[in-house]
């Protein structure tokens, strides 16, 4: 398979916006350029979320339905009174093989609750996040000359997404208002970013590299050949790509598990609601998991 970045047609129109979704397991963000004749577009991220007092390119990826009404919701960073959702990108290629270490997750029987399938909540986040984006968009641009654009939306997904869940990805994405839609596989995004940003470092026709893209809900392995640099980059995937579900949120569920089983499982009930149980898993997922490097043993 070949894909060159000229593919996504950012070039071809003055009035022309391409939007980018990164919709992740457990962060999501979106980045958008407007075409600027034959020009390299600049490239903006949407830093500026609801419910966060800085600017971040991610959010998580989170919804918490009002139990009276399930077309109301909050998501992302923004405050919520009952439990969140998780997890439900997973759940769009239910198919997928999950690793026996790997505890169930909740995503499944919190949707069971609800009564909403994953893809209509997937497109209720992705829906909020393209709409929050649209505002900041329109912060910066008359809202006349957005609407004469013409739009190009590009949405990441993991290299071992199945035909099934790529069908299941686009529906959310449409039914969040999103058309039309190029899907691109994560590994090759970040490939295609770095080369870009290596342009000034002697690559060569025929270097191979192997991306490794270790995300929240899979870790994906894929292997490039540089097939083109001039007039455009073009890649060459080697051999097809390898991943699974052993991302990052299967360590903090690993780790929630372990504390369930030191407590017991009645303990753990009332133990996981409580603020210092809230604190403890915050500062696994943000200080103890970056920090290891392997059994000092």
């Amino acid at each position: 398979m070949f894909r060159a970045v000229n593919d996504l047609k950012v070039h071809q129109s003055e009035d022309q916006i391409v939007i980018s979704l990164d919709f992740g397991t457990t962060f999501s963000g979106i980045a958008y350029a407007f075409a600027k004749g034959g020009g390299k577009p600049d490239l903006v991220s949407v830093l500026d979320w609801p419910g966060t007092s800085f600017k971040q390119p991610k959010i998580p990826t989170v919804v918490c339905y009002d139990p009276d009404n399930k077309d109301e919701f909050t998501w992302g960073a923004q405050k919520h009174k009952t439990e969140t959702v998780a997890g439900v990108k997973l759940l769009l290629d239910p198919d997928q093989p999950r690793p026996l270490y790997l505890p169930e997750s909740t995503a499944k029987s919190d949707l069971k609750k609800l009564g909403k399938p994953a893809v209509e909540v997937a497109a209720d986040y992705i829906g909020a996040i393209y709409k929050h984006a649209l505002e900041k968009i329109e912060a910066k641009v008359p809202a006349e000359y957005l609407l004469m654009c013409q739009k190009q939306f590009v949405l990441s997904v993991p290299a071992v997404w199945s035909d099934k869940a790529k069908d299941t990805t686009l529906k959310a994405a449409k039914q969040a208002g999103i058309h039309p839609i190029t899907l691109i596989k994560e590994p090759e995004a970040a490939a295609l970013y770095t080369l870009h940003m290596m342009a000034d470092r002697s690559l060569a026709v025929g270097d191979a590299f192997v991306i490794c893209d270790a995300g929240g809900g899979t870790v994906d392995l894929i292997s490039y050949e540089i097939v083109n640099l001039i007039p455009k980059l073009e890649l060459k995937e080697l051999v097809p790509g390898k991943g699974g579900m052993a991302g990052s949120l299967g360590l903090n569920r690993r780790f929630e598990q372990a504390v369930k089983e030191l407590v017991g499982e009645d303990a753990y009930f009332h133990l996981r609601k409580t603020k210092g149980f809230e604190q403890a898993t915050k500062q696994f997922d943000q200080s103890i998991k970056p920090a290891f490097r392997g059994d000092p043993e």
